[in-house]
């Protein structure tokens, strides 16, 4: 089986994390494998061709429409002649949907996003719309990774009955529980063992909601002087003015280790006692959580896509933009004896490798592309 994948970027983000972890399981199963990313290099592209995939690109400006670009793309396609296309992405549909007048062959999308909101910029909400027509007409299937994804999708206009639920998949051998991992972490950020630290790994963008997070968190510090904090991501760094003045209007600026983007994130998250997931909105399935939980972290979460049903009986989860409620459930955790919390951190463990594992990610997409060349 021959496929094309066709993302729209290839920048560190969820789907493009996903597309570069999922590529070896399918090459174990026997598919031959290529990635074309509309726009330029980036972090997991180049992650990708180290694992011996080819990525082309076609160097596209972001939201720039770009007519010779689609050319392009329509002659690799008829060069590469893949038994079935799989794009990534909102502009990789459009481009591959627009090229399938052309090159007329199998084509599944990719839904990873729950909810566009009032900060989707306008040219993704125009090109959404389209797609919702185009849904009708082009894909022979549309996977999605989350439920709530395809309920929004469809009220948006896309079609239902060709849309196949597969859930994100872990990496449970790299994110783990790792005592020497959080040691070393803990020893280079000065914390003892003993020292509760509460963190949030993710970009700095206004789905985050980083001012609720921090809000939340300098009440939890007024209840919980004991416990220390950590933001690590894009744009989550000393650097950032916006940051640093929430943190010290919160009260917790001498409490809070700000570490910018790191590469040691099963490092990071085995240094935490907790993590506090604070999205409002735009998630679909979030990794980090899935992430946390595989490493044998408590979770407390925002209701947001998938969210609920990831955390499950494991941890907390509360509506987004409820602040007391978030600082209640962070304080309900803290408050768990020692055994209820091993407990839970054992019970989020096996529910990523049960549920939720990288083998059966590549196992849904490789019934969904079987259906698709069988009929």
């Amino acid at each position: 089986m021959k496929i094309l994948h066709v993302i729209t970027d290839l920048d560190r983000g969820g789907a493009e994390i996903m597309l570069a972890r999922i590529l070896p399981l399918l090459r174990t199963a026997g598919c031959q494998q290529q990635v074309i990313c509309l726009s330029g290099p980036g972090n997991i592209g180049k992650i990708i061709q180290e694992n011996g995939f080819p990525v082309s690109y076609l160097n596209m400006k972001r939201s720039v429409p770009d007519l010779f670009a689609w050319i392009r793309l329509v002659k690799m396609i008829r060069l590469e002649q893949p038994d079935l296309i799989h794009s990534w992405l909102y502009h990789a549909d459009l481009y591959v949907s627009l090229a399938d007048l052309f090159v007329q062959k199998p084509l599944v999308w990719g839904l990873h996003n729950s909810t566009l909101g009032t900060k989707s910029n306008r040219i993704t909400r125009v090109i959404v719309r389209i797609l919702s027509k185009l849904s009708h007409l082009v894909p022979r299937r549309i996977l999605s990774c989350s439920k709530e994804a395809m309920k929004v999708h469809q009220a948006l206009g896309y079609r239902p009955d060709i849309m196949r639920f597969v859930p994100n998949g872990f990496d449970t051998v790299t994110f783990k529980p790792d005592l020497h991992k959080r040691m070393v972490l803990r020893n280079e950020l000065r914390l003892s063992d003993q020292q509760i630290l509460v963190g949030n790994i993710s970009r700095f963008d206004p789905q985050k909601n980083h001012i609720g997070l921090i809000e939340c968190w300098g009440m939890l510090a007024a209840s919980r002087p004991d416990v220390r904090f950590l933001l690590a991501g894009k744009g989550l760094d000393a650097g950032n003015p916006i940051i640093r003045d929430l943190l010290r209007s919160a009260g917790i600026d001498d409490k809070t280790i700000l570490l910018g983007i790191r590469e040691d994130v099963p490092a990071l998250l085995n240094a935490l006692d907790l993590f506090v997931f604070s999205s409002n909105s735009g998630e679909a399935f979030p990794l980090i959580i899935g992430e946390a939980m595989s490493s044998g972290i408590l979770c407390v979460g925002t209701k947001v896509g998938d969210t609920a049903d990831l955390i499950g009986p494991c941890g907390r989860v509360v509506e987004p933009d409820d602040i007391p409620a978030l600082l209640q459930a962070c304080l309900e955790m803290l408050a768990l004896s020692e055994e209820e919390k091993k407990e839970l951190r054992e019970d989020s463990r096996r529910r990523i490798k049960e549920q939720f594992s990288l083998e059966k990610m590549s196992q849904g997409y490789l019934a969904v592309y079987r259906e698709i060349l069988a009929s």
